[in-house]
């Protein structure tokens, strides 16, 4: 039989990886906890300000990594990690007092752990993560705004335009899979190409 295929994780070695931008996406996930309390306890203002927080030091940790060349394979895995669960926290925290975010959430998990199964795949023909993508960021900008849009003016908006907002980001959220997929599938055949 064959030696199954093993996953290379050298290129993640922390002390191969550790760069400003890493530690930023380390405290970003670290605010995750913090943003679902103070959500959960009706402190709405102080989770905006946390998510706010979140989505601008996102912004700062791809402005280091790019512009002081801090770039790394962890950082391409820990930066989205980041963005993803807090993504997944805040739509489970929206759901909770708008169920009609239901297939917000559904579609986000479905979109992530499709995600996560390519970058599996890619890992195991030894190739490294890539960066996000122009549509990565535009669905993830869409879903920070929508859903801070929401927990501000919740009170002033009806169920239709929480709808709204609702479909717009799912929306972005399908045409960035389907970008992204090709950029995999392009790459494992690549690879396999190099490989056979």
């Amino acid at each position: 039989m064959p030696e199954r295929e093993k996953l290379d994780l050298s290129v993640f070695n922390l002390r191969r990886n550790f760069s400003i931008p890493n530690l930023i996406s380390l405290f970003r996930l670290l605010l995750i906890p913090l943003i679902i309390y103070l959500y959960v306890n009706g402190k709405i203002w102080e989770a905006v300000v946390a998510v706010g927080v979140s989505a601008l030091s996102d912004v700062a940790d791809g402005y280091v990594a790019r512009h002081f060349n801090q770039i790394t394979p962890l950082g391409k895995v820990l930066d989205p990690v980041a963005d993803k669960l807090t993504q997944v926290a805040l739509a489970i925290c929206l759901m909770t007092s708008f169920p009609v975010l239901i297939p917000l959430l559904i579609v986000l998990v479905i979109k992530e752990l499709t995600m996560l199964y390519w970058g599996v795949c890619l890992l195991k023909v030894h190739q490294p993560p890539f960066s996000a993508r122009w549509w990565g960021k535009v669905s993830t900008t869409s879903f920070y705004v929508g859903a801070l849009v929401i927990m501000i003016f919740s009170r002033k908006m009806s169920g239709g335009w929480i709808f709204a907002i609702c479909a717009v980001i799912i929306l972005l959220m399908l045409y960035s899979l389907f970008r992204y997929g090709q950029v995999f599938r392009y790459k494992i055949k690549k690879a396999a190409a190099q490989n056979s």
